[in-house]
């Protein structure tokens, strides 16, 4: 009897039926009802609300019959599928083609049977509603086949109104699994999400609200009013303005404020959201996230910047004097080149030191330790400290011209020559010094100071007096120069 029905339209047809979720399931009282009123209203013993499935005919609710299931190609009512109007058979069996069905030859056989089809709103049949009974009848009316389309019509009502309320009971499940699903992502993303009754001023927290807002917020914070109490008094018009402006047509809400929490601790929130109507209500809706880190780094990286400039002047300073006092100092351009190139590079030790680090402080350890891979023959010991940035490039030029001096007319112009670098830390009078030793052996003898001091001497007085609030001695010995610097000692040093 399937052959008849196109393919494509029984496919439909069986998907129509799947939809209403009805076969197999227990029986209904509200189709039990409708078939019990048809069997009184045709004064028969039987009738059935039938579905047609694939193979089968399914009583989903019946009277007077105890099988719940008939096959397909036997069903009294599969002709309905394909010509959609009712069947009244006066008496069955007369119809050869039913006598396999078992409830033509049970021991009470159908013999008047009249169905209408059960018509789904997009016009495929589903299966009949139908009464029937043991002895035939040659006198049905149109009035009662109009009856039983009605009823018929009755039974898909029945079935439409169970699957929308099967359709909204699921998307009530699915919408609460997403709003549960989303709250769990705010939440594990540290963001907290708002829905705002415009009218009554409730506020209908999620995700991470009480990391941001304070664990008491679900009540401290209930509604619009509380909520600004939380917001800092400077900010409050800001937040008013911008939730103002999210019902304009068009526009969203955005927002960057203070919030003071009960402690006392101020936090920056950024807040995004929407104006939209919901149920006929004004509401408005969206997230906050806490940015105070963000704020924070934006903060630190402005006085980084600045601090920057500020040492990139005084470095241009500090150039410009050195070349400037080379130049008046060198006896020819290639001494004026020799001696700019020593002191750019005591420099650029000093600032690549500062740079590994923070650009604020440099280890001197790390100052000396360099300055011996320039020169071998330049040994070191003493504890590390750590300078701050203009201690950094005054001692790398004071170490620089005192090694040129060694390389030039001291210890390291002989092959044997040494020279030693050793300091230490001493405490006097609750004040720590910093005391340098620079020591020269095996160069050529000057017991006697040089007739006339340079630039490069100047410098390093300078340096010590001036930049590092120190002292300097220097003895010239048959062995060669010491050199004695002292000057206070940083708040912080290394071990």
């Amino acid at each position: 009897m399937t052959d008849d029905l196109p393919p494509t339209t029984e496919t439909e047809r069986l998907a129509t039926l799947s939809s209403y979720d009805v076969m197999n399931n227990a029986p209904a009282a509200a189709f039990d009802r409708i078939t019990q009123l048809v069997a009184d209203i045709f004064a028969a013993p039987m009738a059935s609300i039938s579905l047609i499935d694939e193979d089968r005919e399914w009583f989903k609710s019946a009277v007077g019959i105890s099988q719940t299931q008939t096959d397909r190609s036997v069903s009294l009512c599969a002709d309905m599928i394909e010509n959609f109007e009712p069947i009244v058979f006066d008496d069955v069996s007369n119809e050869a083609r039913f006598n396999q069905n078992p409830l033509v030859n049970s021991e009470t056989p159908i013999r008047f049977y009249a169905g209408a089809p059960l018509i789904a709103p997009n016009g495929l049949v589903l299966g009949a509603l139908w009464t029937a009974d043991t002895v035939p009848r040659f006198r049905i009316t149109k009035n009662q086949i109009n009856q039983l389309k009605s009823m018929a019509d009755i039974v898909m009502s029945e079935m439409e109104l169970s699957r929308e309320i099967g359709l909204r009971e699921q998307a009530q499940k699915n919408a609460a699994i997403t709003r549960s699903n989303l709250d769990l992502t705010l939440a594990l993303s540290d963001i907290g999400s708002f829905r705002i009754d415009l009218e009554t001023g409730l506020i209908e927290w999620g995700g991470a609200y009480m990391k941001i807002w304070g664990e008491d917020a679900g009540e401290a914070a209930a509604d619009v009013e509380s909520a600004f109490d939380r917001v800092h008094p400077e900010d409050r018009d800001t937040v008013r303005e911008a939730m103002s402006a999210a019902a304009a047509p068009g526009e969203k809400y955005e927002a960057r404020f203070r919030i003071v929490r009960p402690s006392g601790e101020i936090r920056w929130i950024e807040g995004y959201g929407d104006y939209i109507e919901s149920n006929g209500r004004p509401t408005l809706t969206g997230i906050n996230k806490d940015i105070t880190h963000s704020v924070d780094q934006q903060e630190q990286l402005k006085l980084h910047t600045r601090e920057l400039h500020h040492r990139l002047r005084n470095l241009f300073a500090t150039l410009q004097s050195i070349m400037a006092l080379t130049k008046n100092s060198a006896t020819s351009i290639d001494d004026y080149i020799e001696r700019i190139n020593s002191r750019l590079s005591a420099l650029n030790r000093a600032q690549q030191i500062l740079l590994d680090t923070n650009f604020v402080t440099g280890s001197f350890a790390a100052l000396v330790r360099d300055l011996c891979k320039t020169y071998p023959r330049v040994s070191w010991s003493g504890p590390d400290i750590i300078l701050a940035e203009n201690a950094m490039v005054s001692i790398s030029l004071v170490l620089n011209e005192l090694a040129t001096n060694a390389a030039k007319y001291g210890a390291l112009t002989a092959d044997k020559g040494l020279v030693t670098i050793k300091w230490t830390i001493r405490s006097e009078d609750g004040q720590d010094t910093v005391q340098l030793r620079w020591s020269e052996r095996g160069g050529p003898n000057a017991e006697a100071a040089p007739s006339s001091a340079g630039f490069g001497s100047a410098l390093i007085d300078h340096s010590i007096s001036r930049n590092l609030r120190g002292e300097i001695t220097r003895d010239w010995t048959a062995d060669g120069l010491i050199c004695t610097l002292e000057f206070p000692a940083p708040e912080e040093s290394a071990n």
